[in-house]
């Protein structure tokens, strides 16, 4: 029967150890699996993070978060290294229960048995989704700076002599028969000239972004852009825009968020090919008011994707007139998200900050 000196000493090592724990715990993400991956215990912050019940994920494998992102080698080699006894460190993005992503940095630590053989794993991470966002940040501006420059030498060096050989097409077009198939030709070219300058144009509008001038706005006012060119352009006279929801006020330059959201119902226009209804809905939650622009097209691959520079499904599409929605939408601390299924076309919702009460523009 042990004595009191050693019970006292199994209650100091049980004390440290939930001490330990306590504090392990309030620090950091843990999870601990099984040798073949099972999870076995998750700590709240692992809860909270991944937006899953802790029943949710006990005895499920850490694939219920898997973001897509990582190769399949680099999964492979994370578990040669823990498989081997080692400890493994790294980052790795995630995807929480409701689509969310997030960045943790990531230690896995084999706790071994007597034969020095992985019994379980114990996970920890640190959630650096904030430090990732201002990586991307950076390189992003710095790419922006350097894309400015060079926006600045082809607004220089093509845009105007693009429009003098616009200009003088259209001249010479005039001096011919108007039924020529010269006059067809010269038509085509300038039409070629215009559709190039308008890829410039989207490239300086990226590259150059307008500072926005904010002030109470409202959403009707904002809608009405986009409503008059769809409404008025004979080419869509086949295709019903819907308005829904209540007007509501937010902080906004009407003109750039309007730019911004006819490029959305454009965009939504052309999926159902010039025929059909497109809806745009105005919402709002307890933090934003939205801007919903939903057609019923046959979606897209990569919903995620879409507004990345220079991404692109279209033949002829520069790639760049989502990633200056996204910019303008983040311009005006706001952000902008697409969901899109086969059959049921796609949902891109434009997301801007409720007006804060006594708010105005500057």
């Amino acid at each position: 029967m042990p004595d009191m000196e050693t019970i006292e000493a199994l209650r100091r090592a049980n004390r440290e150890l939930a001490e330990f724990k306590y504090a392990l715990d309030e620090a950091a993400i843990v999870a601990i699996t099984d040798r073949a991956g099972i999870i076995q215990y998750v700590n709240d912050k692992f809860c909270e993070i991944s937006r899953y019940a802790r029943e949710e994920l006990l005895g499920q494998d850490h694939r219920i978060l898997n973001s897509g992102y990582h190769p399949r080698e680099f999964m492979h080699n994370l578990w040669r290294t823990i498989g081997r006894g080692n400890v493994w460190r790294g980052e790795i993005r995630n995807r929480t229960k409701d689509g969310g992503l997030y960045w943790v940095d990531t230690t896995i630590v084999p706790l071994l048995d007597d034969r020095k053989l992985p019994r379980q794993y114990l996970a920890i991470r640190t959630d650096i989704t904030e430090r990732k966002r201002v990586e991307t940040l950076l390189r992003q501006k710095e790419t922006m700076a350097q894309l400015g420059q060079m926006a600045a030498v082809i607004a220089h060096e093509v845009k105007n002599p693009l429009a003098g050989i616009s200009g003088a097409i259209q001249v010479i077009a005039k001096r011919l028969p108007a039924a020529s198939q010269e006059v067809q030709v010269l038509n085509e070219i300038r039409s070629r000239v215009t559709g190039l300058n308008d890829s410039l144009s989207s490239l300086l509008a990226f590259a150059r972004p307008k500072v926005p001038h904010l002030r109470p706005v409202s959403t009707r006012e904002i809608i009405v852009k986009p409503a008059m060119v769809i409404s008025n352009d004979p080419k869509y006279a086949d295709v019903e825009l819907e308005l829904e929801g209540p007007d509501l006020t937010v902080i906004a330059d009407p003109d750039l968020l309007g730019q911004a959201l006819l490029n959305l119902v454009i965009n939504a226009v052309q999926a159902v090919e010039g025929k059909g209804t497109v809806i745009v809905r105005v919402g709002q939650d307890s933090r934003d008011v939205t801007i919903a622009v939903h057609d019923r097209g046959p979606g897209l691959p990569n919903a995620g994707d879409i507004f990345q520079p220079f991404f692109t499904t279209k033949i002829n599409g520069t790639g760049l007139g989502l990633a200056v929605v996204k910019q303008t939408a983040e311009a005006h601390g706001g952000t902008v998200e697409a969901r899109s299924a086969n059959g049921e076309g796609t949902v891109v919702t434009l997301r801007l900050p409720r007006p804060v009460a006594g708010a105005g523009g500057r």
